[in-house]
């Protein structure tokens, strides 16, 4: 293990406000679209009408002319690639007269203007004549034989085809007693973060190109505007702002690339924010996946037998569709022992929206179908749903089936048990009130980047820290706060280590200039991954700090410790030397106080460490009008050590909340590729009032064995398991099988008369 485990420091596993709190709620922070530059322009960007069509001809002349324009970009400016993308070039940055639209969301033409005013009415003072053509909006339809090929050469507009196999599963289902199937459809769900995408450039007298944007990797971005625009690495400077919420929305490149086009061409600085509608309109989505289960058991309901296929839409470009999809598949199989599995996806090419990262990263789609084939299971048996997934809980030493590091201590019985006793009894509602009361589970092995193997080519972490002669230190880290917290991670981290008041502790992050390569801000990796990388460049600061020390006080540098700004000997608090004294000593002296760390897992076998995690929900259901209320609502995560309890108790409400939504109200609505819920108005995500009238989220702490302190990822985890645990709940409480979220009171009404129909 890296660190210690520790039970409580003054800073590891205390309740530590946010370092920048105050900055947040007096409205101190800014954000991208608070920055101003001199003589700053404003950016548009105008985007197809159509999910499919051939761009003829653009005029832009009349929008040149008008006053306030400074600049109308199309593909014929660019010098470079005009493409990026993760992994795969092939998303286009303008789309050109000859070539066609994928989805509504390309972009056609850029616009900088003097004024916003000015640059909207460029936009439509642009004239594009396109030859609109038949888009493909079903996966079913863009694989069919004979469906034009989105992409040249990618046969069956597949875009990727996971697939994980284990045992023998002919065998299984020959082995097994009861088998059930079905059907399960997970909708299309949008971040809904409030900050939409927005940031500032510039290009300073010599040449060089600074981008500041609300991104979530701030080296991708640096890729991919090399690589579309042609400027070399060199000459290119990233920042990101402090983020307005992200969940994944902000990934992959967003608005950068086309900010970078508009300033290196237009040779101004350059603001561009998109819309909300825009916003909907131009980020991935989470995938709205088809999933179908089989399942089979002994009649004592032991599993035998697990087969699956997924079938997701990957809208019309690559993004993090592999990733994605991958983890979809391999999250099927769940906390469970299985002897046999064949699990397989396939995500395919549409003219629809983008899909991509959304929290939960392809897991979410994953729980809805094995818990709710678990508890159809449990109906066919007649058996406790909680008794089954106890019957087929992991056991400790077992292996688990998906392809994850499985070194996590196994807490399903602890869980179970702490779930258990916070739920308490089933609570009743008299029967002559037309309603029903119903309580459902979920189990999960979610899980978080451990950095173990390349992506992009590239694999490690590096956090840089230094401390100056006035005792201050600076934490330099590449990851992006989001506003999950990490600079305060970090900032107690670096505190404890180096024996200084937090306060005295800045966080730098999100930097390419200043801040070693640390990757993508996701997958629940920062406190690991960052706090595994700091750890090592604290115990060489450290080293240099007691070394120099020790020569101070002449004694041995093993008798000493850091603590509260001095250096003291142990047992002996009176004899020390403040640290401050010692910093200066050492800089003085040009003893070297930055020091980097650089973590990678020790072994390249799998992506992703993992823990485990509980639901339950309680919820009642109305059976004349169809309303679901939820009632209580109990998340309990193994979290390792819980390196700030408040910051874990957040991150387990928020993402419950977001699971919520993905369970009753919220779906990203597209007709024949055209967004047809563009605002909040229609796309409904939960509010105050539909926070449970019991709302419990909680930790165990089984260390992880390589993780700083034992901490473990969190931050996604609880999207993974609160929706099943809805579902489940619903499903218990009016005898109904519920196969498609978002689940809504027609489809309850809808369902019940179903059923008495079948009845009579």
């Amino acid at each position: 293990m890296i660190g210690d485990f520790v039970v409580k420091g003054k800073y590891v596993g205390a309740e530590v406000d946010r370092v920048d709190a105050i900055g947040k709620v007096t409205g101190e922070t800014k954000y991208a679209d608070d920055l101003r530059l001199p003589n700053m322009h404003y950016g548009k960007i105008l985007f197809s009408p159509y999910p499919r069509a051939r761009v003829l001809h653009i005029d832009t002349r009349s929008a040149e002319a008008l006053h306030g324009v400074r600049k109308i970009i199309t593909a014929k400016d660019i010098s470079g690639n005009n493409l990026y993308g993760y992994e795969i070039h092939h998303h286009p940055l303008l789309v050109g007269e000859g070539q066609e639209t994928r989805f509504v969301g390309d972009s056609i033409a850029l616009v900088v203007a003097e004024t916003p005013e000015a640059a909207d009415q460029a936009l439509e003072n642009i004239e594009v004549d396109y030859e609109v053509l038949t888009p493909l909006t079903s996966p079913r339809e863009a694989k069919a034989e004979g469906a034009y090929q989105i992409h040249p050469g990618s046969q069956g507009n597949i875009c990727c085809r996971p697939e994980l196999i284990h045992g023998d599963i002919a065998a299984g289902f020959k082995n097994s007693e009861v088998i059930v199937e079905h059907t399960y459809f997970t909708s299309r769900q949008e971040q809904a973060f409030l900050e939409t995408e927005s940031g500032v450039a510039y290009v300073d007298d010599s040449g060089m190109l600074h981008i500041f944007s609300s991104l979530q990797d701030p080296y991708d971005v640096l890729e991919d505007v090399c690589y579309a625009l042609g400027i070399p690495k060199s000459r290119i400077h990233v920042k990101g702002t402090i983020v307005g919420g992200a969940f994944g929305g902000k990934l992959i490149t967003t608005i950068e690339v086309h900010l970078a086009a508009m300033v290196y061409l237009a040779r101004v600085p350059v603001k561009i924010v998109l819309d909300r509608e825009e916003s909907f309109i131009f980020h991935p989505k989470r995938h709205p996946d088809e999933i179908h289960v089989k399942v089979g058991s002994t009649r004592d309901g032991k599993i035998q037998a697990l087969e699956a296929e997924v079938l997701s839409d990957a809208g019309p470009y690559s993004g993090r569709t592999p990733e994605v999809l991958g983890l979809t598949v391999s999250a099927l199989v769940g906390p469970y022992g299985i002897p046999s599995v064949h699990l397989t996806g396939q995500a395919i090419y549409t003219n629809n929206l983008d899909s991509g990262a959304m929290r939960g990263f392809g897991a979410p789609q994953a729980a809805v179908a094995r818990e709710s084939i678990l508890d159809k299971l449990a109906g066919t048996l007649e058996m406790d749903p909680l008794e089954l997934r106890q019957k087929n809980f992991l056991k400790p030493g077992q292996e688990t089936l998906s392809p994850v590091l499985g070194d996590s201590p196994v807490s399903l019985e602890l869980l179970k048990d702490q779930i258990l006793e916070k739920m308490g009894p089933l609570p009743e509602v008299s029967p002559e009130q037309n309603k029903r009361v119903g309580r459902g589970f979920c189990f999960d092995m979610p899980v978080f980047d451990v950095s173990a193997i390349p992506v992009l080519g590239k694999s490690g972490v590096g956090i840089a820290v230094e401390i100056f002669s006035d005792a201050s230190a600076c934490v330099y880290a590449g990851g992006t706060e989001l506003g999950q917290g990490i600079t305060t991670v970090l900032a107690q981290i670096a505190a404890e280590e180096l024996g200084l008041p937090i306060n005295k502790v800045f966080v730098e992050m999100s930097d390419t200039w200043t801040c070693p390569r640390a990757g993508r801000t996701s997958a629940s990796r920062l406190t690991y991954v960052l706090g595994n990388a700091l750890l090592l460049a604290t115990e060489k600061i450290r080293n240099t700090l007691l070394s120099r020390a020790a020569k101070m006080l002449e004694v041995s540098k093993d008798e000493l410790i850091l603590e509260n700004g001095k250096i003291k000997a142990k047992g002996s608090p009176s004899k020390g030397v403040g640290l401050q004294e010692v910093a200066t000593v050492c800089s003085n002296e040009g003893l070297k106080l930055r020091e980097e760390g650089w973590f990678k897992y020790p072994e390249d076998r799998y992506m992703y460490g993992h823990t485990f995690m509980a639901s339950a929900a309680d919820v009642v259901v109305d059976l004349v009008t169809g309303e679901i209320k939820i009632l209580k609502l109990v998340n309990i995560h193994d979290s390792g050590k819980v390196i700030n309890p408040i910051l874990a108790k957040g991150q387990l409400y928020g993402g419950s909340l977001q699971a919520l939504g993905y369970a009753l109200t919220e779906n990203l609505i597209v007709e024949e590729g055209k967004l047809i819920t563009p605002s909040f108005s229609e796309y409904l995500i939960p509010t105050a009032m539909d926070i449970p009238e019991e709302f419990v989220a909680d930790a165990v702490e089984t260390p992880y064995p390589t993780g700083p302190y034992g901490a473990k990822g969190l931050a996604e985890h609880a999207l993974n398991s609160t929706t099943p645990a809805i579902l489940n709940a619903i499903s218990n409480a009016v005898d109904i099988d519920l196969t498609t979220i978002p689940v809504y009171p027609e489809h309850i009404l809808e369902a019940i008369r179903a059923k008495e129909t079948d009845h009579q």
